[in-house]
């Protein structure tokens, strides 16, 4: 049986701070990239032989 997942610790402090500054340098994915992904996503979606 597979162990619970245990809750994500809080980020305080200095940890915060790198993180939010982390997340701001993050460079925007383009509505280009995005139908190219979501375009070779279809395709793979359209290989696959199985159903969930």
């Amino acid at each position: 049986m597979a162990r619970p997942i245990e809750a994500t610790p809080v980020l305080e402090g200095n940890d915060a701070l790198a993180f939010i500054a982390e997340m701001e340098k993050a460079e925007k994915v383009s509505n280009e990239e995005k139908r190219q992904v979501k375009a070779d996503a279809d395709i793979l979606r359209a290989m696959l032989t199985f159903t969930f």
